[in-house]
């Protein structure tokens, strides 16, 4: 299962990908290629940076393509990985998707002030 650029994602794809996030280190890999964004870092950068053992990383870089987070490209002897923002945009849009509808846990606010305004939050548009 992969995070496509759908807007219609399966509740089981976006399981999949929290539950990979859920790990203490892969948080820390993709925390770490966010800041190397867009360009992303060689595995040998990022297992120096956070101290991971090499079959270790290779697991956690896996875990996370395979769900579609981070890419994997080939350069000469090198595998850089990178994040994939749109992927992780997916998932912050369906925690928002309904903030403004149903039970109304963020509440629409006419003056401007309220963080669920249509048109100028993530939240509503």
């Amino acid at each position: 299962m992969k995070i496509s650029q759908s807007s219609q994602l399966s509740i089981d794809t976006i399981a999949a990908a929290f539950a990979a996030l859920g790990q203490p280190s892969r948080l820390k890999i993709v925390r770490l290629l966010l800041s190397a964004y867009p360009k992303g870092l060689p595995a040998g950068e990022i297992q120096k940076e956070l101290s991971i053992a090499a079959p270790t990383l290779s697991h956690h870089l896996d875990k996370l393509r395979q769900v579609g987070i981070v890419t994997a490209e080939k350069d000469r002897q090198w595998s850089w990985y990178s994040v994939r923002s749109e992927a992780l945009k997916s998932l912050i849009d369906f925690l928002f998707e309904e903030c403004c509808t149903r039970n109304q846990v963020v509440e629409f606010d006419d003056s401007g002030d309220s963080p669920c305004n249509p048109g100028q939050s993530p939240c509503c548009d």
